[in-house]
């Protein structure tokens, strides 16, 4: 394996075919080298370490390169790296099982992408990993030892045992009539762009021409050729510990540039730019450049005793792939610091700008520094100071004021010698001076510990104001003119006071706890509202109420040091770590502003960015500046950082934001598009993405939300990647808002649709729905109608009890009438039989009366017949009456 780490260190790591450009400059040939020179990294550049401890999986880098996407790649021991200016992502066998090698060693960027190569296999890496070649059957007993890409797009390998492969349309095949020999290897290819290759091999250059599939040797033979390129015509090639050579014809080689002139040059880490400067790594110590002004050499602490193995500029920032060290990054720092070694690591208290444009910086341990035209100069206590603790600083027309624990040393402005001093018995309420500060008036105040609040008249006498007595004991911390010539004095635990021709006015406390209630600053904006800078946050008092900005809300800590507007789009606050740039247009969005869950965009400024120290120091006063250049100074515990506001970039719709993948069920996808598709069960999933910056980050604020399940935006904090749990089948929209120094930016959105099973769909809800109501409807009918039935029921019970009375009445009323009907049937019978037959008699009597005289034997008289026919009718008479009787009692029945 060491072999192997050797040889590939020998064979670089695929070289940028421009390589050479510069290089043809005569320069290099004939002049004499330029004196070396040294980067002064701590006052201009930021050196930021990228290792195992943040991210990468290894140390040692062999590879290094940017996609098109603009990800920067690294090929480590463990695995490949993805850097994005802020996150390393790592792409492994254990995450990534279509990778077929741990370790790659080369890279070469083309249209499609970076190929990266390992031993036998080759990926292509573009934003993620788009597909692997295995290519075991062409590296059996060997291994691929150079790649690249031609104008097709088509991949070409060159492996150890001396062949070439060509990979194209997923199919692999041999250079037609390319001849190996034992001991040849293939280690450069330069596609000519006219039908042609260069092969640079350690047994010489080949030229080989696709068209007829024939080759001839351009150097002599045995040359041990790295680097081939073309340039007008013209072929250039770099020997290991010989130099870089043009090739001639009759192949004879000029040489360029001999490596003996710069013995430490790290032959695998040569790149080139897009200025046309070439870098190496140095084996010995340092970086070298070589430009058309010569060679210069920068030194960097980080790196020291580390080889570096690649090199890649941007024309901004540097990085730097090493052995053993990681990832380093060199970039133009976004803070300066003051260029005098004397206060280099300083723990910086007051500093001060006077009338002058001289610049005075307090330190806790070594007094005063005066800075004037470029000079600078100290006063301490062996020059008459009272302490070399300074807590503040002001002036007037003559002096300058360095106030202490001890009290107020006065030095005249001219001659810089301490002529005076004001303690307790002038007149101070306490030797602890926080504030010193000279009026528009041209009045002098001082404030101290212990009710001290004191101004000093033009005699020089000092006359202290009067306070309420539950304030006689208030320590005064801070004080700011405002723009009506009122002042107003911050203080410790009793808010702040306002003060109008020398007396108190007004006593307002701070809706805060004690212990939060410490004014450090005090600021007025163009409303002319009140910020205050406390250990609580910020405080606006607005139209007579009060609001306040959290860390819950932006902040980046509790407690804020100092407010400074850069007199152009916002302020810039100091705290415990860093700086915040607010633009005014958040301010006013938070004074009108009633969400609860509001936060404030916002961009900070630390020590990755060129600060000192990213603890910058409160309880002094001035606790930043701005100077005649409207640069703010901001002391720290380790030297001052001056920010320049025009330095902000205000471009819009400038983020690289960056879709990434889509992880699901255990497996990740590449988000291709603009849209996801969830399957159904699977309502659980991870949604990556990146913002590429790597000149400033922290420039960058993400926000985002998911509607229609929410309307509110949401931070981004420090991951790139979103987990939603229990997203409801249908589509939703992903919204991203990047702002950028505070504004925004650009917005980005990604629709997901969530599929869902027939059961979660709408159609199957909605036919629940109408099955519930079916449901509901026949519970309905069904209680109405067992309640119809109850109720029938009870009427047939009630019926039936009464058809059950009726019955047995019937049932009587049936015997009675049967025996009516047999008492009729009597009086039937007796109508038929007894009456019928008198009443015959009857008519047969009155029928021979009347036909008497035609009957001559009769034997009886007409007398004897008329009493017979009365006898008959009597006695039909009686029968009649018997039959009506009968009938009678028959009714009363």
């Amino acid at each position: 394996m060491n072999f192997r780490i050797k040889h590939i260190r020998d064979i670089s790591l695929l070289l940028l075919f421009s390589l050479w450009t510069s290089i043809l400059q005569p320069v290099y040939a004939d002049a004499e080298d330029p004196p070396l020179k040294k980067l002064k990294s701590q006052a201009d550049y930021v050196v930021q370490l990228w290792d195992n401890t943040k991210g990468l999986p290894q140390n040692a880098i062999y590879a290094m390169e940017m996609d098109n996407t603009g990800f920067l790649w690294m090929a480590t021991e463990e695995g490949l790296a993805r850097f994005d200016g802020s996150l390393i992502k790592v792409f492994d066998k254990d995450t990534y099982p279509v990778m077929l090698d741990q370790t790659y060693y080369a890279f070469f960027k083309g249209k499609s992408g970076i190929w990266a190569s390992s031993d036998r296999s080759i990926a292509l890496l573009e934003k993620n990993i788009h597909k692997v070649i295995d290519c075991n059957h062409i590296a059996e007993d060997s291994w691929i030892m150079t790649l690249s890409e031609d104008s097709n797009g088509y991949l070409w390998i060159g492996t150890q045992d001396g062949n070439i492969h060509l990979w194209k349309n997923d199919q692999f095949s041999q250079l037609p009539n390319w001849k190996t020999e034992p001991g040849l290897e293939v280690v450069s290819l330069f596609h000519k762009g006219d039908g042609s290759m260069l092969i640079g091999t350690n047994k010489g250059l080949f030229h080989y021409n696709y068209s007829n599939k024939t080759y001839q040797l351009l150097t002599e033979r045995d040359t041990n050729v790295r680097r081939v390129m073309m340039d007008n015509g013209m072929t250039y090639i770099g020997i290991p510990e010989k130099g870089i050579f043009r090739v001639e014809d009759n192949k004879v080689l000029t040489q360029l540039v001999s490596f003996d002139r710069i013995r430490d040059f790290n032959f695998p880490s040569i790149t080139k730019d897009q200025f046309n400067n070439v870098w190496s790594g140095s084996t010995e110590d340092g970086i070298i450049r070589i430009s058309a002004e010569g060679i210069e050499r920068y030194y960097f602490k980080e790196v020291k005793n580390y080889l570096v193995r690649k090199i890649l500029f941007d024309g901004e920032n540097l990085y730097l792939g090493t052995h053993g060290r990681g990832l380093v990054v060199v970039k133009p720092a976004k803070v300066r610091t003051v260029p005098f070694p004397q206060l280099i690591d300083k723990n910086i208290k007051a500093i001060f700008q006077d009338s002058d444009q001289n610049q005075w910086i307090g330190t806790k341990s070594e007094g005063l520094y005066k800075i004037k035209k470029g000079n600078i100069t100290n006063i301490s206590a062996k020059d008459g100071l009272l302490l070399n603790w300074i807590n503040s600083i002001g002036e007037d027309k003559n002096h300058i004021y360095a106030g202490t624990t001890a009290g107020v040393s006065i030095i005249d402005k001219s001659s810089n010698k301490i002529i005076g001093q004001i303690t307790e018995s002038d007149g101070l309420r306490s030797n602890y001076v926080y504030a010193i500060f000279w009026d528009a008036d041209e009045t002098l105040w001082i404030l101290t510990r212990y009710g001290g609040i004191h101004y000093r008249e033009q005699g020089g006498k000092i006359v202290t104001l009067e306070l309420p007595a539950s304030f006689r004991n208030a320590n005064f911390t801070s004080i700011h003119q405002l723009k009506n010539g009122e002042l107003i004095a911050g203080t410790r635990n009793a808010g702040f006071f306002r003060i109008k021709d020398r007396k108190i006015r007004e006593q307002v406390r701070l809706p805060l706890k004690p212990g939060e209630d410490v004014i450090y600053a005090v600021y007025e904006d163009n409303d002319g509202d009140l910020w205050f800078g406390t250990h609580g946050g910020i405080v606006v008092y607005t139209k007579g109420n009060f609001k306040r900005i959290t860390k819950e809300k932006g902040l980046n800590a509790v407690s804020v040091f100092s407010i400074t507007h850069d007199g152009y789009t916002g302020v810039w606050i100091s705290n415990n770590f860093g700086v915040q740039y607010f633009p005014d247009a958040e301010l006013r969005r938070f004074k009108q502003s009633d969400d609860p869950d509001f936060f404030i965009n916002s961009v900070t400024y630390n020590n990755s960015h060129g600060m000192p120290n990213s603890e910058t120091n409160g309880l002094i006063f001035p606790s930043a500046f701005k100077d005649g250049e409207n640069k703010i100074w901001i002391p720290t515990v380790e030297g001052v950082g001056i920010i320049d506001p025009l330095n902000i970039d205000w471009e819009e719709n400038s983020a690289n934001f960056q879709w990434d993948e889509l992880l699901v069920a255990d497996q990740k996808n590449p988000i291709i598009g603009s849209e996801l598709i969830i399957p159904a069960g699977n309502n659980n999933f991870q949604v990556s993405f990146s913002n590429i910056d790597f000149s400033n980050p922290a420039q960058f604020s993400l926000t985002y939300r998911i509607s229609p399940a929410s309307g509110n935006w949401l931070q981004v904090k420090d991951n790139r990647y979103l987990t939603f749990n229990g997203l409801n089948p249908g589509k939703h929209l992903l919204e991203f808002r990047i702002y950028r120094n505070g504004k925004l930016d650009s917005t980005h959105k990604l629709d997901i649709l969530v599929k869902g099973f027939f059961f979660e769909s709408l159609w199957f809800k909605i036919l629940v729905l109408i099955l519930v109501c079916i449901l509901i409807i026949f519970i309905v009918n069904y209680t109405a109608k067992v309640k119809v039935n109850s109720k029938l029921e009870q009427l047939v019970t009630l019926r039936t009890t009464e058809l059950s009375t009726t019955n047995e009445r019937l049932t009587k009323a049936l015997e009675e009438i049967e025996s009516q009907n047999s008492a009729l049937k009597d009086i039937t019978w007796q109508q038929s039989h007894l009456v019928r037959a008198p009443l015959t008699k009857a008519l047969g009597l009155i029928q021979l009366l009347i036909n008497y005289p035609k009957y001559q034997d009769v034997g009886k008289s007409k007398e004897e017949l008329e009493k017979e026919v009365l006898k008959t009718l009597e006695d039909l008479d009686a029968l009649v009456r018997q039959t009506h009787k009968k009938s009678e009692h028959f009714a009363k029945k």
